[in-house]
């Protein structure tokens, strides 16, 4: 179907080479990129290989500072321990940046079965939520959308005058979300990574919208996946020296923030109470099999932007959460195979993937 729809295919096509085009840019002002995909992929593999010790360690530091350590088994534990979370804090109204793991569980629908209304504040997942689909990538949510499509839903949904002007349509984006910022019980965030000798969510944005979500409402909940712990803020930092440079072709992030326990009594913002929610739903089964270096990803969807296939038939057609490459290798994986069939099929082994993948994750191997 995908294939057939010109507009679709106009939107893939510029979006592509535009990501692909800046990573190469960013890749070549270092001169030692090599040498860091390498050690960013020992740092992967020592977390990985020490998980259980370095996630009590997290553990350990994050409850020092003032945070909840939840853990969730399965993808409707996440639901339950965010639900349960909100009710006991009467929460009416949550705002949410950009959480994979999120989409993983359904949390959205979840929220909304139980009466409490959860409002996406990242522009690309914003944008999709009010279209009512998945995010169709890791990083561009809304990828496949072009500004006519965009224009037709804000008219549709927020009854403001029909434009098409990009700064003008950004900027009614912000005045809709503005108030959901400063009227949220509880805020919910991903979490890039985590640092386990301090007890840290790193998150990697490029809107402000993160850090108001993180910061403004009373309550904030981190949800992330079990295998993105990292040992030290030394690691972290040696990852983002990649991390930006392979998802957007950025020397750095708009936003880089590392958040660590709860507000404190000189503090001017923050949350009163944090929580992290460390999720496994099925990240454990891979630990210790040929499957594990596909845990090294650090979601920079630099596999997709150069991938043909994903760029051909986009995110949606994947079926789930995780498309292109790393989502043809994760889905079997976390949803069982007899659940995701084709996915592994759907590539050209021509090791794009494999190229670019900052932590050097074998793609077509696995």
């Amino acid at each position: 179907m995908q294939l057939d729809n010109a507009n679709f295919q106009k939107n893939m096509r510029r979006f592509g080479r535009g990501f692909a085009e800046k990573r190469a840019a960013a890749v070549a002002q270092i001169d030692i990129f090599e040498d860091l995909r390498e050690a960013a992929k020992n740092i992967r593999n020592r977390g990985l290989e020490n998980l259980d010790a370095y996630l009590i360690k997290f553990e350990e530091m994050a409850k020092a500072r003032g945070t909840t350590v939840h853990w969730a088994e399965t993808a409707q534990d996440v639901n339950r321990i965010v639900i349960e979370i909100a009710q006991a804090n009467g929460v009416k109204k949550i705002v949410k940046s950009k959480s994979m793991v999120s989409e993983e569980s359904g949390l959205n629908h979840a929220l909304e079965k139980v009466g409490i209304q959860s409002i996406e504040t990242d522009l690309g997942e914003y944008i999709v939520q009010l279209a009512k689909e998945p995010p169709s990538h890791l990083i561009a949510p809304a990828i496949h959308k072009s500004k006519e499509d965009v224009a037709e839903l804000f008219q549709q949904h927020h009854n403001l005058p029909y434009k098409l002007d990009i700064p003008a349509l950004t900027k009614e984006a912000r005045q809709i979300l503005r108030p959901h910022f400063l009227s949220a019980d509880m805020g919910i965030s991903g979490g890039n990574f985590l640092i386990a000798e301090t007890g840290s969510v790193a998150l990697v944005t490029n809107e402000g919208n993160g850090r108001m979500v993180t910061t403004v409402p009373k309550i904030h909940v981190a949800i992330t996946g079990i295998e993105k712990v990292l040992p030290t803020l030394d690691d972290f930092s040696t990852i983002m020296r990649l991390l930006p440079r392979s998802a957007t072709g950025q020397a750095i992030s708009n936003y880089v923030t590392v958040l660590t326990g709860t507000k404190g009594k000189d503090d001017i913002d923050g949350p009163e109470q944090s929580h992290v929610i460390l999720v496994d739903s099925g990240r454990t089964a891979m630990l210790g099999t040929e499957m594990q270096e596909a845990l090294r990803c650090i979601r920079c969807g630099a596999c997709m932007n150069h991938c043909p296939v994903y760029q051909n038939i986009g995110g949606h057609s994947y079926g789930w959460v995780y498309p292109g490459p790393i989502g043809a290798v994760l889905t079997p994986n976390y949803v069982g195979l007899e659940n995701a069939l084709d996915l592994p099929q759907a590539a050209t082994l021509c090791n794009a993937c494999g190229v670019v993948c900052p932590v050097k994750i074998p793609l077509p191997d696995l």
